[in-house]
């Protein structure tokens, strides 16, 4: 199931560079908790980052669950669409009227979030490949630790979290780290040794 406008399936997208009809993989991916995944991959170069994240990915999903309300029932649905820089532009300028590739994108199901129901869909989410692969590589981290960061920051989206403003920006960043560290990620909102010339995160790339 996905919330997406028709446009913005793979399948359906007029762009000529784009994935034929049919030629996107399909994969799911189901929790510990029995979420489930289900996985558009419109980009063949994911394939490798996605199994590499696939444990971090899955238990920060059942972990903010639990933390979120752990007296929660619903089994939560969650479509991902794993794409490239230039499809991931269109869709940014389309939906937030803003130009250039981003690293996610999050669009809430539009329902009620509702812990107590059987199923829950939340929403989709997609990734552009250079921009999340790039800032990896600047960052010096491996990609699968940032792809898990930009999977849970993006669900906390989905369940109704933003970073309008710096009070909001600190909760949010405050749960993704706890949460983070929990599956062993380090912090990625604190600097790199200086050392290196790297630095954490640009919080202004994160939608």
């Amino acid at each position: 199931m996905s919330t997406f406008p028709d446009d913005l399936t793979t399948e359906q997208d007029p762009d000529p560079d784009s994935p034929e009809p049919g030629r996107a993989d399909h994969a799911v991916w189901i929790t510990d908790d029995q979420h489930h995944f289900d996985h558009n991959i419109a980009d063949a170069r994911w394939a490798e980052a996605l199994t590499a994240s696939r444990k971090h990915c899955t238990s920060l999903a059942d972990r903010m669950v639990r933390h979120l309300c752990p007296q929660a029932t619903a089994k939560l649905d969650i479509s991902v669409l794993w794409t490239d820089d230039q499809h991931i532009a269109a869709l940014n300028s389309q939906f937030r009227q803003k130009s250039g590739p981003t690293n996610i994108l999050s669009f809430p199901s539009g329902e009620p979030v509702s812990w107590q129901a059987d199923q829950l869909f939340l929403g989709d989410l997609v990734l552009g490949y250079e921009t999340v692969t790039t800032e990896a590589d600047d960052m010096g981290k491996p990609s699968s630790h940032h792809i898990a960061h930009l999977l849970l920051h993006g669900l906390l989206h989905l369940a109704g979290y933003d970073h309008i403003d710096d009070d909001e920006a600190a909760e949010m960043e405050a749960l993704e780290t706890s949460l983070l560290a929990a599956v062993g990620i380090p912090d990625p909102y604190a600097d790199i040794s200086p050392s290196d010339g790297k630095t954490g995160p640009d919080r202004s790339l994160l939608t």
